[in-house]
């Protein structure tokens, strides 16, 4: 029996002009769900978003929630292997006194902004653009800081900060 239904079924046809359209459509959405699978499920490393051991900066009146690496183990570890940071994460290595601290690239995977810090919370000095290729080049501050922010590459740029800028929620 031909019905109404079956008359649609048989009258929508594909013209051949048309499959390069849907084809491309279809390739279209396999790559955004393969970008959207790829950005939810990024590696097993830990980032700054999922430790329980954040904190709240401010510099220039921009909000950082920045991971503490407050133990030698943490500081050695740093940011080292995981593949990515948020502009607005960081990790903040705090010593128990004021010294020359170094920094080195090993085993990073992207650049950073580096800025060694004092007591008062002022910024003392920086290494803008830290690329991973310097390693095993270690790079120290020119005073005595008390914690070292480590920041993706740009972030001082975009946001302005520079040596003598304040600091607070250290």
């Amino acid at each position: 029996m031909y019905s109404e239904y079956t008359h649609m079924l048989y009258t929508i046809t594909m013209h051949d002009a048309d499959k390069p359209m849907l084809i491309g459509l279809i390739l279209l959405v396999a790559t955004l769900l393969t970008i959207l699978a790829t950005g939810v499920f990024v590696g097993s490393e830990p980032s700054p978003v999922d430790s329980g051991n954040l904190q709240r900066i401010v510099i220039n009146g921009t909000l950082l929630h920045v991971e503490v690496a407050a133990t030698p183990e943490a500081r050695i570890q740093g940011l080292s292997n995981r593949t990515r940071l948020s502009e607005n994460r960081g990790m903040l290595f705090v010593f128990d006194t004021p010294g020359t601290y170094s920094i080195w690239m090993r085993d990073m995977n992207f650049p950073l902004d580096i800025f060694w810090i004092d007591e008062n919370g002022i910024i003392v000095d920086a290494w803008k653009n830290a690329d991973p290729d310097s390693y095993p080049q270690v790079f120290e501050p020119r005073s005595d800081a008390l914690y070292i922010l480590e920041v993706v590459a740009g972030f001082s740029e975009v946001y302005n900060i520079e040596i003598g800028d304040v600091i607070t929620g250290l």
